[in-house]
């Protein structure tokens, strides 16, 4: 998998919490937090969005259970005190599922793109016109894989266009606990987003801004044309060359299987922090 210089990194923003609310769950959620901003050092856009996905699932385990469904966190979001933050992490909940389950599906299905043209080039003395049709379909579907990442990252901008920071109702002693619970639904929402954008620019950017960092382009490779070229032209395809072609081919499914599995973690963890927000509007 290929990195992109510019435009695949976890976009850097403050993430402290206020410092007046001194609490063991508010500073647990700015570690959390803290984690995942500090993914700007990792060595490969890969990696680091792996790794990303992996820490928001850890912050939505401790967001659901010790915030959320915690006596307190329950009082803070109930709808008498705080209707339009509820009403505000509910729609963030739905944009935030949709986004992760449609990229999963996306990636899948170029996983399966992935394994059947490996299955091809692996068939020793195969038909030639088998060959070209499934390379010319694994770039086609490329160019479709791209645009719609494209379509995704489109919905993500348009909802950081309209965003605002909830306005939390005061009311006495929960004032405090209020703003913590708020604060810590705006964070974690805004790295969710933070962390997918960074995903979808790396699935929708050009494999020449990809190349300059060493990893395999997942879009328009070059390499792939090269060799759909010479099989076009009845060229001999050499060893080596199939060889190599399976190899980058196999580095680019296993990291896709890997960023698939934790957007399956991360789309039940959504889900959860979404049925847990019900559960507080709907007794």
């Amino acid at each position: 998998m290929s990195e992109s210089s510019s435009s695949s990194h976890v976009p850097s923003r403050s993430i402290s919490l206020p410092t007046r609310l001194i609490h063991p769950k508010a500073q647990r959620v700015e570690e959390e937090l803290k984690k995942i901003q500090d993914l700007n050092s990792s060595s490969s856009a890969s990696s680091r969005i792996h790794l990303g996905l992996s820490r928001l699932v850890e912050l939505y385990d401790f967001v659901n259970e010790q915030v959320i469904c915690s006596p307190q966190g329950q009082q803070a979001l109930r709808p008498s005190h705080n209707a339009k933050l509820v009403e505000d992490a509910l729609d963030d909940s739905v944009l935030l599922l949709d986004v992760t389950d449609i990229t999963r599906d996306l990636i899948g299905t170029f996983v399966e793109q992935i394994q059947d043209l490996q299955s091809t080039l692996r068939r020793r003395g195969g038909d030639l016109s088998i060959i070209q049709s499934d390379i010319r379909a694994y770039i086609s579907f490329q160019k479709k894989f791209k645009n719609a990442a494209v379509r995704q990252l489109k919905a993500l901008a348009r909802t950081q266009a309209k965003k605002k920071s909830p306005v939390v109702k005061r009311s006495g002693d929960l004032d405090q606990h209020s703003s913590m619970v708020s604060n810590i639904l705006r964070q974690s929402n805004m790295s969710t987003i933070s962390v997918l954008k960074s995903l979808l620019q790396f699935l929708s950017s050009s494999s020449k801004s990809q190349k300059k960092n060493g990893e395999i382009g997942c879009v328009e490779n070059s390499m792939i044309r090269s060799f759909y070229g010479r099989i076009v032209g009845k060229k001999i395809v050499r060893v080596i060359e199939s060889k190599t072609m399976l190899g980058r081919l196999a580095m680019l499914n296993v990291s896709f299987e890997a960023i698939k599995d934790e957007l399956c973690y991360l789309s039940r963890r959504l889900i959860q922090h979404r049925v847990s927000l019900l559960n507080i509007v709907t007794p």
